[in-house]
Formats: structure tokens, sequence, C-alpha cells
């Protein structure tokens, strides 16, 4: 187990312990470490921000994270808590992993470690340093003199070109934030930023007509990004420890020399390098504060940061997709979420443990929490929850079009392919989708029937659309139910259950739409059409149109109607 690094071969490291020796701080407003509450946590006093020292050390005393929006949640995992973990206590292996879930808290012996690594780097840790402030470029300004609001930061707020999703606050009237919420958008925006031209830096030489042109999305910006939860922060920060050993050299931005104006093209060190990537050169501009005010923001300054090149490192949040070619064999992708899509809706690529030629599969994360709970270092009814989030871009990814998340409760049962659990959830979770499509081809042949044209795919509202809002709840509660370790008999009763509901709502919707519909549908009408040079007749009716959707539904719902087919063959 590591107790920190030493600082010998660091002189900036050195620098900051002498003017930071005996906890005095040039401005102690700013250590994120003691003095500033800025990570925000649900506890048993209700909701609060604490300073970084306090979230690791009782982490077992609080619930969870509380983040500004769904997207927050990886940064400050990945930006501070697990780099300052793995970096404090060293490589976590599958034995150290269960030993860490099973003991609930981080022992006395690893606390201390954490002390003495925060201590060490506590001033590295201080927004307000005017040498090396925490995420930060020092002195980073523009030749003009040219600053943006703290907007800039928060992709939910209108700035510039930026479309805002529910805030359409003036440019010019900066919303200001506490020290603690601007460092936290500081760091979201190191993670998920948008792409396009940036603003020039004085002392960056890869300036262009005073802008630098061709940056990137954040890192996370074209990813889809899971991320467990446990029962507490400690969990959920075990729960998104990777495994392994890390390569020679790797290091969080914090123990790397102070960062400049000029940016760089690299490869990343290996897993802290990447977790704490700067992708953009920032510096926040505090307000002047009064006697006892606190300290707030209203003006940052943006520019470009490192590129990452070479030798990718691969992420542990996200599932990948699999495709063969030719030339080069078996490419991942990573695979993003889709909007309008549920989190239980992309299930099936979350427990895609091994690849089957299924086409995709599950995070690293998922892939070590599998292997504990067939090791049995998890319990089966552990309340295993996953939290998606994803940002969609538009207009060559210089703004933000929409952000996605959901959490879905993530059966314990269900990575393991010897139960029954697995095979249950993914089946109901494809009869969901498939009812929804049965929904949406009965509307269709009856506006067919009827004398119309059901719209183009992807346009218009969809009543397939509208049936998975109401199936929604219905999936979520035989997932949390699955949570709960159930017997073969209590799995097959909880599926009857679900079909008997999830039935119930597919007919009601279908009796909706046969209530709206003309007269003219029941005689229906005969279409003629060429296909590859065929002259094809089909006669559109009510009748038909009805009979089609209820024996989709009978093969479908293969525990209520186990003599028809298989639901694959529906969706067929």
């Amino acid at each position: 187990m590591s107790l920190g690094r030493s600082g010998h071969e660091r002189p900036w490291l050195q620098h900051a312990q002498v003017r930071c020796g005996g906890g005095v701080l040039s401005d102690p407003r700013g250590c994120l470490v003691d003095h500033l509450d800025w990570l925000p946590v649900s506890g048993p006093d209700g909701p609060r921000e604490v300073p970084l020292r306090e979230a690791l050390v009782s982490a077992h005393t609080f619930t969870g994270l509380l983040p500004d929006m769904p997207t927050m949640l990886p940064v400050l995992l990945r930006q501070v808590l697990i780099p300052v973990v793995l970096d404090a206590l060293g490589d976590v292996d599958a034995e150290t992993w269960a030993g860490m879930m099973a003991a609930g808290a981080f022992t006395a012996e690893q606390r201390a470690a954490i002390d003495q690594y925060l201590d060490q780097y506590v001033g590295r840790f201080n927004v307000l340093d005017s040498a090396a402030p925490f995420g930060q470029a020092a002195g980073l300004e523009h030749p003009g003199g040219k600053v943006h609001p703290v907007s800039v930061l928060m992709p939910h707020v209108a700035t510039g070109n930026n479309t805002p999703l529910w805030d359409a606050r003036l440019v010019s009237d900066p919303v200001p934030l506490s020290l603690g919420a601007a460092t936290r958008w500081m760091l979201h925006a190191q993670c998920w930023d948008t792409a396009g031209i940036k603003t020039a830096a004085v002392g960056d030489p890869q300036v262009q007509s005073g802008k630098t042109m061709g940056n990137r999305t954040g890192p996370l910006g074209k990813l889809g990004m899971v991320t467990l939860l446990g029962r507490t922060l400690f969990e959920t920060i075990v729960l998104n420890l990777p495994q392994g050993q890390r390569q020679a050299g790797d290091r969080p931005h914090w123990d790397r020399p102070p960062m400049g104006s000029a940016w760089r093209v690299r490869a990343p060190g290996g897993i802290l390098d990447f977790f704490t990537w700067q992708e953009r050169r920032i510096r926040l501009i505090p307000d002047e504060p009064e006697s006892d005010s606190v300290t707030q923001v209203r003006w940052v300054v943006l520019s470009a940061g490192d590129r990452i090149d070479g030798p990718q490192v691969e992420d542990p949040h996200t599932c990948w997709t699999i495709k063969a070619d030719k030339t080069r064999g078996s490419i991942r992708y990573p695979r993003k979420h889709l909007p309008g899509l549920t989190g239980w809706q992309g299930l099936e690529a979350l427990l895609t443990i091994d690849r089957d030629g299924a086409g995709y599969e599950t995070s690293s994360l998922i892939m070590q929490t599998a292997a504990a709970t067939l090791m049995g270092d998890l319990p089966a009814d552990y309340p295993l929850r996953a939290a998606t989030c994803g940002m969609v871009y538009g207009t060559k990814d210089s703004i933000v079009s929409d952000i996605l998340s959901d959490e879905v409760p993530l059966p314990v049962g269900a990575l393991r392919s010897d139960l029954a659990v697995r095979g249950s959830v993914t089946l109901v979770c494809k009869q969901a989708q498939a009812l929804a499509r049965t929904i949406d081809h009965l509307a269709a042949n009856l506006l067919r029937a009827a004398g119309g044209e059901p719209p183009a795919r992807g346009k218009g509202q969809q009543p397939g659309t509208k049936l998975l809002h109401t199936l929604d709840p219905l999936v979520r509660r035989f997932l949390t139910g699955c949570q709960r370790s159930p017997s073969d008999d209590e799995l097959d009763q909880a599926h009857k259950a679900f079909e008997t509901l999830a039935e119930r709502a597919t007919r009601t919707a279908a009796e909706e739409l046969l209530h709206r519909l003309p007269g003219t549908a029941f005689t229906g009408r005969t279409v003629t059409k060429k296909e590859r040079g065929k002259t094809v007749t089909t006669t559109y009716q009510q009748a038909s149109a009805e009979r089609f959707f209820d024996s989709a539904v009978r093969k479908t719902l293969t525990h209520l109607y186990p003599q028809t087919a298989p639901a694959e063959e529906t969706a067929a």
C-alpha cells in the first residue's frame, strides 16, 4: 500500500509543501482539502457540501453525491475522488476490492494513508493559489483582456451561440457562482466542454488569427457514461475503482508541473492521467470579497487544452460496440446513449459480460463487478444501480443540444449467466420494446386502412413511445424486485405479473387507436405497387390489422401464452 509519493524530484510539489507546511496557506478560502465546502453529498443530516478530506474519510456516512446535474456525477468521481484514493492507497486487485466492500468503510490504515496523501498535496488543491491553482492555468489571459461569463462552463445556461436547455439569462448579466460551485463547473468543462473554436491565450504559440482551431469535445463527450452506484458514497467509490496495475509514471494533474498557457498533443500516461485530463486551459476570476462574504465567481478565461493522441487508455465507464473489419479484424467503439431511450432499453448491452457474437460488450467496471458476484464477494441481493448519462452536441459539436441521463436498478444476479434472473431481466426489457413496436405497427396498418400513410420512421409522435412511458414503471418495478435474489418460482410469478399488466396497458393503447378510427377503415383499401419488378397487391383492413396485433401480443408475452413463439420472432 502506497502512502503517497515523495516530492524530492518534483520541485513544484516541494514549493507547495514549503508554502503550505504546518497548514499555512496563502489563501485558505480556496483550499479544497479542508477549508472550502464544495463537494455536494447526502448524509444523515440532509444535503450539504463538504471539503475533500471529509468526503473521503467519512464516505461511509454519506449515501452518495448530489451533483448539480447528472453529467456532474462521473466528473467528481473521475476528476477527484477516485484518483486520490488510487494514488494514496496504491493499485487495487480483486482481493483488495472485496475487502473494501466487506468492510464498508476505509480502514484506519487507509484513512491514515489518505490523510498523509492530502497533507502532501494540499498546496495543489487550492483553487485560489497564485502559482498553481487547482485545475487551472495560473495567469491565463486573452491578448485583448477578454473574459467569459462563468456560465460558459455550464451547458444549461445561455452563453454566446450555445443553445440554452432551461435558462435564458443574458450573457451580460452572468449568474454568480460560489467558489465551490465554480470549481465543480470548471471540472465539468474539462470533461464535457463543446468543440470548435476557442479564444487565444497569451503565450500560446499555436494560436491562429487570435483563435485556436480544431478543438474537440471533452473526453467524455464521445462516450455513453455508466456509473455504478452503491448504498453509500464509499461503496460507490469502490464500485468505480478500476482494478489492475497502473502504468509506470502515471500521475494525476496535481502531481505534474503546473499548467502554462501552451497546450500539447500527447498520449495519456495511464488511468490517473486520463481521469484528470486537462482538455481546456481555464482560470477562474473571483470577485473581490467583502468582509465575511462568500467568495463568488462571475468571470473566467477559457482557452484550448491538451489533446489526446497516440495509444489510448480504455475507459472503464463505457460499454462497447464491436464491429468486424476485413483488414483490422474486430474493432471496438465506445457506445453512446441515444436520445429518447431509457437506461433499461440498453440493459442488454450492460449485461453482455462475454461477447458471444452479440456485437457489444459491457464496461470493464461491470465486468469486475460480475466477477466479484461469481466469487461471492458481492451478495446476490445487493441493491446495485447504474447511472447513465451523456451529452448530445449539435452544429459540429459546438453547441449542446441535449443532456441524457437515467438511473436503473441493476440486479446482481443478472450479471451471472448461470442464474435465471439474467434471462428474465433481458426478456422483460425486450418484451416492453416489442409491445411498443406492435402498437406502432397497428397504428400504421389502421392508418393505411383508413386511406392514409404512416409518417416516416423517426418523424412525429409514435403511439409506441407513449406506451413505453406507461410500461416504464412496470419494468423498473420488476428490476427492483429482481434485486432481492428471488427464487425461480418467485421470478416466474413476477414475470407473469409483469406480462399481465403490460398486456392490459398495450390493449388499452390499442383501444384508444380503434376509437379514433373512421368507418372507412372497416372496409379498408387495396394498394398496388411494384417491388423489385413485380406488381404486389395488398389489402389493408381494420379486421386484419387487429388480428395481426393480437397475434403479435400473444407471441411476445410468452409466460401468459406459452404455446406461442418466443418474443424474438415478433421482433423479426
